[in-house]
């Protein structure tokens, strides 16, 4: 099945039939016209179609007159680091992040960081359609610069940022798996700086991930089975590109990456009160969380982009999505999970707590998550469909900020068609694990009916 998604934060597709270099260079030429000529960072992840991009977004880029610094190899948080630190127009980072090993993507970010605000991915959307690109004749063509010497930059900024010193007297024993992806080389001078003992698996660049990319429970067995046997303190899992992470305790339990967010967030808002954005479909753990420490909360559609633009317009404190992304706007304008992991690892030095009790002291709900597939199309028909049929809605109160979501006393359940794959995401939550499980069952066997 052809898959290109094309939204305003950039594009992703299936690699060959649909993402194909000659769209990405119209689309990195859309960029760098929008951006008119500047100077642009570009990375990419260790998947094997990502050379092959790259060189096509360093072409389209160059084409328009750009300036283009090549970050090679790099996650996307930090290539989002450094936009501001260059003074730069944006960046383009190469990465599928969380999806499967067939899918590849261009992430755009602008000139302050964040993933591109809707109204400038609109901008770039215009000129991609259109093909009106800035072609330059051949003495107006950018050039490109190397720069391989950054993660020293970083880590300073990350570990004065951090109380890294609390972290480095704590002396841990850490478990993490970067799944073969961009963050694996910056590991050990990870661990060196906040001293603690790394023990890396999946920590090898490599063109095939080691399981799925998506940083989820039943991805993280690998590193449970190794908890207690190496008597580690705490485990992490990464997307590829090292903007979302879930936690596993020392006891082995591989939490929900819906309790990221809201573990940080106490962390956070304990110090310093404030407005918590998140989106229209994460645990109602964090609505307890924000309540608990006064904090207002927004909701917003689901992306990146638009928790990034809701945090820049109510001077947010911390930001995130229950798909275990998380971002402070004092430290940078990503979701970066080397930030989470220094944030979860200051949380147990101070509050001298384990994983297992920082979680035990949040409200738990029980969440589950299920997809259906099907083309686009039949997709938004499909929840279109399933609004027109009022039984089910009985008793609750319905949201379509995006998709379609009920609340009921005892639970809710979102529908929502994805941006980056065909499917339909189903997300039930409820204290009763066998009324989420329901719940989700059911809307599968309706959805699955009328697509």
């Amino acid at each position: 099945m052809k898959t290109l998604r094309v939204a305003s934060y950039g594009i992703w597709g299936s690699v060959g039939d649909a993402l194909t270099p000659e769209v990405v260079i119209d689309l990195a030429a859309a960029f760098g016209t929008f951006s008119d000529g500047g100077r642009v960072l570009v990375g990419r992840d260790t998947r094997r179609s990502s050379p092959m991009f790259h060189a096509a977004v360093v072409s389209g880029l160059l084409s328009t007159g750009c300036e283009v610094l090549d970050f090679g190899v790099c996650p996307t948080p930090l290539l989002q680091f450094f936009v501001r630190q260059y003074k730069a127009a944006g960046a383009i980072s190469v990465s599928a992040a969380h999806a499967r090993m067939g899918m590849n993507a261009l992430a755009l970010i602008n000139s302050g960081g964040a993933f591109i605000e809707p109204v400038g991915g609109e901008a770039v959307q215009d000129i991609f359609h259109a093909k009106n690109f800035s072609h330059k004749p051949w003495d107006g063509i950018g050039k490109v610069r190397a720069v391989t010497d950054f993660a020293d930059a970083y880590l300073d900024a990350l570990c004065g940022f951090l109380d890294a010193a609390s972290i480095r007297k704590a002396k841990f024993k850490v478990i993490i798996d970067p799944v073969n992806g961009a963050g694996c080389r910056f590991l050990p001078p990870f661990a060196e700086r906040l001293g603690f003992t790394l023990i890396p698996i999946n920590s090898e660049e490599s063109d095939h991930l080691g399981h799925d990319a998506e940083p989820r429970p039943r991805n993280a067995n690998q590193v449970a089975a190794l908890m207690r046997v190496v008597k580690a303190d705490v485990g992490f899992v990464s997307s590829s590109d090292m903007g979302r992470l879930s936690l596993v305790s020392e006891t082995g339990e591989t939490a929900s990456e819906e309790y990221t967010f809201p573990l940080i967030a106490a962390y956070v808002l304990a110090r310093r009160s404030g407005t918590l954005v998140t989106n229209c479909c994460t645990t109602r753990t964090v609505d307890k969380v924000a309540a608990k420490y006064g904090a207002n909360i927004i909701k917003t559609r689901v992306g990146q982009a638009y928790i990034m633009a809701a945090l820049a317009d109510e001077d947010g404190v911390i930001g995130g999505e229950g798909n275990g992304s998380v971002a402070l706007p004092a430290f940078s304008r990503a979701c970066d999970a080397f930030l989470m992991m220094g944030l979860v690892l200051e949380a147990m030095a101070l509050r001298q707590k384990t994983v297992s009790a920082l979680l035990g002291e949040l409200p738990r709900y029980h969440i589950v998550k299920k997809r259906v597939y099907g083309e686009t199309r039949q997709c938004y028909r499909a929840l279109e469909n399933i609004l027109e049929k009022q039984a089910w809605q009985a008793g609750g109160i319905v949201d379509l900020m995006e998709g379609v979501r009920v609340d009921w006393p005892d639970g809710w359940v979102h529908l929502r068609t994805s941006d980056t794959e065909p499917i339909i995401r189903i997300i039930s939550e409820s204290e009763s694990v066998e009324l989420a499980e329901n719940r989700a069952v059911e809307f599968v066997r309706m959805l699955e009916q009328v697509l």
